[in-house]
């Protein structure tokens, strides 16, 4: 893939580097698995030529000077080498197009700050002004420059990210500088959208609640926003042994908060739909429904099922291993591991085979072959006839 690549950027008179992470992971002997290059000049018009000419496609422009492009099943990142200034903290940098010692220098960390030089004289050679492959040998994560996480404060969720991926820790400076950036309120001067992105990239790690807890230790979540403060269902969900999606870590971050903050952290992350839905249902579930389970099976399967199936899994989920009273974990598991998959066994076209007009009447005919199922009240096809059959008559008696 590369070597097209390199022969369009000799064409064209271009250096090219392979940069950051993927020249971090093949130092680490990991699995490269996007491509990210730096041009030192137009990346934009090279990433248009090579689309054209490798039948690729251009996913995307940038006002940054960047393209991503797909060819094939390879996706990979070109960007113009450039400076970056910042004109208030917290504010997107302001870039302008230079060489490729000061791209590396406007990095986050050491570690992602080295270049493999893929055409020029200096081919073959590592860039590494700033130390990083000594930091990768000592399994340290170290900012570039002392004012780095005021800057950029994404940079605060990113540092602790890759320690836990990596099993590495903050050199004592930049963890001392990460802590300043904090008690200043640099988490305050990003946008949710920033904050939202970053929160992302970290609920999509392997193991997840590595970096959360870290971040729970350093205060960075109560920086974000006073609803994560609490990580308790985090650790629970780390000590269970079992696996969890992305926005059941949301769930566990959000749940010990009210309805209130709840709402409050979906403003500031600016939450789309499924974020937002998991958080109010978390403190919905806890709140509102929790109590009405507790202290035993007074619903039956069918109505139980009612009252679960607006709430989001996840929310579910969460509040199960959460749950204080036993009786509310176990109602909420059979939820999630047996009723929400129970169906009839007749389709919509069988009950109309039967004499069921097309419309309304179907569907509900089929919730109550749902609720008859899920209280055993029919176990075969035959059975389920006949109730549509029974059910069919008494509405048109009605």
């Amino acid at each position: 893939m590369l070597a097209p690549i390199c022969a369009e950027a000799r064409n064209a008179g271009l250096s090219l580097y392979l940069v950051g992470g993927p020249v971090r992971d093949l130092l680490l002997e990991k699995p490269v698995k996007d491509l990210d290059l730096v041009v030192e000049g137009d990346a934009q018009t090279l990433a248009s030529t090579l689309a054209a000419r490798l039948e690729g496609r251009l996913v995307a422009r940038s006002q940054f000077g960047t393209a991503a492009l797909r060819l094939g099943k390879q996706s990979l990142d070109l960007v113009t080498a450039r400076r970056e200034t910042y004109p208030r903290p917290g504010a997107l940098p302001q870039v302008t197009p230079s060489s490729i010692e000061d791209d590396l220098a406007r990095r986050d960390f050491t570690i992602n700050a080295m270049a493999l030089p893929l055409t020029g004289p200096a081919k073959g050679g590592l860039l590494d002004p700033h130390g990083g492959r000594a930091d990768l040998s000592a399994g340290v994560i170290r900012v570039l420059h002392h004012a780095s996480f005021i800057d950029d404060p994404t940079r605060v969720l990113r540092a602790l990210r890759y320690e836990q991926r990596l099993g590495y820790r903050l050199d004592e400076a930049t963890e001392r500088r990460l802590m300043e950036a904090l008690d200043t309120g640099a988490m305050d001067t990003l946008s949710g959208d920033r904050l939202r992105k970053e929160l992302s990239a970290v609920l999509r790690e392997a193991e997840p609640h590595r970096a959360l807890r870290r971040c729970a230790e350093l205060a960075v979540l109560t920086a974000i926003h006073p609803a994560m403060g609490n990580d308790s269902a985090v650790a629970a969900l780390a000590g269970s042994g079992e696996a969890f999606s992305p926005l059941e870590y949301l769930a566990a971050l959000s749940f010990p908060s009210s309805k209130e903050q709840g709402m409050s952290l979906v403003h500031r992350l600016r939450m789309p739909a499924t974020w937002k839905k998991v958080v109010e249902d978390t403190a919905a579930v806890r709140l509102d429904v929790a109590p009405n389970i507790a202290g035993g099976p007074d619903y039956t399967r069918s109505a139980l099922y009612l009252v679960l199936e607006p709430y989001a899994p996840e929310a579910l989920r969460v509040n199960a291993i959460m749950a204080e009273d036993p009786a509310v974990g176990r109602a909420l598991k059979s939820y999630l591991d047996d009723m929400r998959y129970v169906k009839p066994l007749l389709k919509g076209g069988d009950l109309v085979s039967i004499g069921f007009p097309q419309g309304p009447l179907v569907g509900d005919a089929l919730r109550e072959l749902q609720s008859a199922r899920l209280d055993g009240l029919v176990t075969t096809r035959d059975d389920e006839i006949k109730t549509a059959e029974g059910y069919l008559a008494s509405r048109r008696a009605g």
